[in-house]
């Protein structure tokens, strides 16, 4: 898709910060986005076989795509341009980092979507011989972009039969993250009946034990009370099917369960 939003943020800090709104450059024309994720075919072609040995496919190629953006039009008609000073900061603010951040675009659609990604390849764009305007590289860390944080919470008294939508774009599992709250340690399950009931269970847990972290993406359990919790953990991590899940949670306590469904959105 094309951005027709003026404005963005990076890292938590709007692009107006810096005296910029996005652009495009050039004439106006018809644009065409991919509507599917690139799908690479894993397979061997042999002699004295029609058909191929078909292993899979993979889906993870990265979404990249180009960013062009540059001093506000405002400043502009003002005579103000960009400074050696101004594009330092600005480069160290997009392009320092070790780690993904977050990039929002403003605009009406994509007031649910941002990407997690590194911006590279950050050039400038004179006019006139006067700086006012970059280009880069946005590189995702995975072909789509996320829904901002859906978060689902549940008291739990004996049994509950709750009903979560995956709305991922993704055709394999997602995974969530979760936070349990105990009151006294014991036990807690969750059955997935629309994931042929697999059912992810603690075990036995201490009466010290109030608050578990589950990241089911990673298979990360975390405890303060305990040192390790794997061991009342039957390693069956909570993965969501894509549409409606039928869950049926039992224990005694609170449950948190943070969803950031991947979209494909283009970009």
């Amino acid at each position: 898709m094309a951005f027709y939003g003026c404005y963005f943020s990076f890292d938590g800090i709007p692009c107006t910060e810096y005296g910029l709104m996005m652009y495009d450059f050039g004439t106006a024309s018809d644009s065409s986005n991919n509507l599917s994720v690139s799908t690479e075919i894993i397979e061997d072609r042999i002699a004295r076989r029609y058909t191929p040995l078909h292993y899979g496919t993979i889906s993870n190629k990265p979404l990249e795509f180009t960013m062009t953006f540059g001093a506000d039009t405002n400043a502009i008609d003002k005579g103000v341009y960009l400074d050696r000073w101004d594009m330092d900061a600005i480069a160290n603010w997009l392009t320092a980092h070790n780690k993904y951040k977050w990039l929002e675009i403003t605009q009406p659609d994509m007031e649910m979507f941002r990407y997690k990604c590194f911006i590279t390849e950050l050039k400038h764009t004179d006019v006139g011989n006067i700086p006012w305007g970059f280009t880069c590289k946005v590189i995702c860390d995975s072909p789509f972009a996320y829904q901002y944080p859906e978060i689902f919470k549940y008291t739990i008294s004996g049994s509950t039969e709750i009903d979560i939508l995956n709305k991922s774009s993704y055709r394999g599992y997602y995974k969530p993250q979760l936070t349990l709250n105990f009151s006294k340690g014991g036990t807690f399950s969750i059955k997935n009946v629309t994931d042929n009931n697999r059912t992810m269970q603690l075990t036995g847990l201490p009466t010290s034990v109030s608050v578990v972290h589950i990241d089911n993406e990673n298979e990360i359990i975390t405890c303060e009370t305990i040192a390790n919790p794997y061991q009342y953990f039957n390693f069956n991590f909570l993965r969501l099917c894509r549409g409606v899940n039928h869950l049926v949670i039992s224990g005694n306590g609170s449950i948190e369960i943070v969803c950031e469904f991947p979209i494909n959105i283009g970009g």
